[in-house]
């Protein structure tokens, strides 16, 4: 046995990662980095190859790490590093891995080199859409339509199967090239434009029919972006799932699943789509009043953060000209300071000096009041206005859910007379029994005789059998219908009511920390420039 093999595997723990960083330190460092340590944070490449590792652990410290090398080492699984979100290269080859997992979230990483493992799948790599370089030699691939899985990486241009199973294909290399475009390199070859020619007539078939995948793949990811944009729209919006509201109000309720299958068809589809297009109507005046002023809130808060930047600018611009100013005129006269011999002219010049600082900070401190001045103007101006819009989004909301509350209570009385009367006429046997069998509730046993109270299920009969349990549903529905808008409602009315108060808290809280800066900068350029003419009087004396 070798010597390599005979060490004790090891985990990565902060002692081995300690010693890694330290070791491949800038020799202008090195010193310094044993005696007082490297902050994790700033490291951006990591080696951690040959050193016996048999599970990766304790990396979370490395937030910024770019390159990670765990090459030739004994690794069995991939893990624990998927929080690496900026990880743009990876070497895990020379490991016993058998499965490509663990890789979740690493959209960055563009070089990956699994080479020389136990892998005898391609998987689990969707996350790597910046994928350039995969090196997957010497493993254990033996289905070539596994390749096709690749197809999706629009980025990749070099690839490395060789030393897998499937390279003893006849047709493996214009397979490859013909499901996998854009390749440069293949198996350590230059891939050439006749080369792709010949695999594309080869497999001309498998190419149209993977371009008509690719486009229903490419409009499902559209599709999910536009729905993943919407969601978030509505979310900022507070009116989450508003889209949706009319659906729910029946496919959640589970008192309406009880007693639904004692309304014939038609009739009910009728009053429910009746019911549907009247809410559709408020729905929708709402959603588009409500997405109107979110949009119009973002362009107060923004003209908003404009103003006061220009603001900021132009004084900003007035205290750094003061500030030049000055420097010149110090400079100027502590010059002379030095060249004169006359003591009195000296003690003029300090005075000036330091009529100067006192000058400067009067008007440094003026130009920040008049800016804090501003602030408070500008801010009154955006907190109405913000305020105004956020009562006219709660005024609406309002108006429209006392209107679908309207609405239904109407459905609500319509479908209680549906339901009432459809249990009379099954009680007086008015209805067929074929048409309850169509409705599933009939019991097969029963078909043939018996009531048509014997012959419907237990739940749906004691409901029949109970005037008191039925009115009880129904009026259980309608209270959760009721409640669905309720809860709509109060998440638009807090979320709008949140949004007030944290904009107008977080804009108040930056103000006070710019103007604490700004308070602070004066102070340490005032202080450094007395302490200039103290150090000059020094000399001068």
């Amino acid at each position: 046995m070798s010597t390599y093999n005979a060490i004790e595997p090891t985990v990565i723990d902060e002692d081995l990662l300690r010693k890694a960083v330290n070791d491949q330190a800038a020799p202008e460092i090195a010193d310094v980095a044993r005696r007082e340590g490297i902050d994790p944070s700033d490291v951006t490449c990591l080696r951690l190859d040959y050193k016996n590792i048999l599970k990766i652990d304790n990396l979370w410290m490395f937030e910024n790490l770019t390159k990670l090398q765990l090459d030739n080492n004994i690794i069995e699984q991939i893990e624990k590093i998927n929080f690496l979100k900026n990880l743009q290269w990876l070497d895990l080859s020379f490991n016993n891995i058998t499965k490509i997992e663990g890789l979740e979230g690493l959209t960055r990483l563009t070089d990956l080199t699994l080479y020389n493992n136990r892998i005898t799948k391609l998987e689990n790599l969707d996350d790597l859409v910046n994928l350039n370089v995969l090196s997957l030699g010497n493993n254990q691939l033996s289905v070539l339509e596994n390749v096709n899985y690749l197809s999706k990486f629009e980025s990749l241009r070099v690839l490395n199967l060789s030393g897998n199973s499937i390279c003893k294909h006849a047709n493996y290399r214009h397979y490859i090239l013909a499901h996998i475009r854009g390749l440069r390199y293949l198996d350590y070859r230059l891939v050439d434009d006749e080369s792709v020619g010949a695999a594309k007539e080869q497999y001309i078939d498998d190419i149209i029919a993977q371009e008509e995948e690719d486009k229903v793949a490419a409009a499902r990811r559209e599709q999910d972006r536009r729905d993943a944009e919407q969601a978030a729209l509505y979310d900022n919006s507070h009116i989450p799932g508003l889209d949706v509201l009319f659906p729910t109000l029946f496919s959640e309720d589970p008192d309406f699943a009880r007693f639904s299958a004692l309304i014939t068809p038609d009739p009910f589809h009728d009053l429910r789509d009746e019911y549907g297009a009247k809410v559709g109507v408020v729905v929708n005046e709402l959603r588009h009043f409500v997405l109107k002023r979110a949009a119009e809130k973002g362009e107060e808060y923004d003209a908003f953060a404009r103003c006061l930047k220009e603001a900021q600018g132009k004084i900003d611009a007035e205290c750094w000209a003061g500030c030049k100013a000055f420097n010149a005129n110090k400079k100027k006269q502590i010059s002379q300071i030095q060249q004169s011999n006359n003591q009195s002219e000296i003690l003029s010049l300090f005075q000036n000096l330091r009529d100067g600082v006192q000058q400067l900070s009067d008007t440094l401190i003026s130009h920040e009041m008049t800016l804090v001045e501003q602030f408070e103007e500008v801010l009154k101006e955006f907190e109405r206005n913000y305020t105004e819009m956020s009562s006219s989004i709660n005024e609406t909301a309002a108006s429209s859910f006392a209107r679908l509350r309207e609405l239904e209570n109407e459905f609500h009385e319509r479908l209680s007379e549906a339901v009432l009367a459809a249990v009379d006429r099954f009680i007086k046997g008015d209805i067929a029994a074929g048409a309850a069998a169509a409705a599933g509730e009939i019991k097969k046993d029963d078909k043939e005789g018996g009531g048509v109270l014997d012959q419907v299920e237990d739940e749906l009969r004691d409901i029949i059998g109970d005037k008191d349990v039925l009115v009880n549903a129904i009026n259980s529905s309608h209270d959760f219908r009721l409640g669905k808008f309720d809860h709509q409602e109060d998440t638009l009315v807090t979320g709008v009511a949140r949004d007030l108060e944290t904009i107008i808290q977080k804009t108040h809280e930056l103000e006070v920390t710019r103007n604490r800066d700004r308070v602070c900068e004066i102070i340490a350029f005032l202080d450094k420039s007395s302490a200039d003419i103290d150090v000059a009087e020094e000399n001068a004396y």
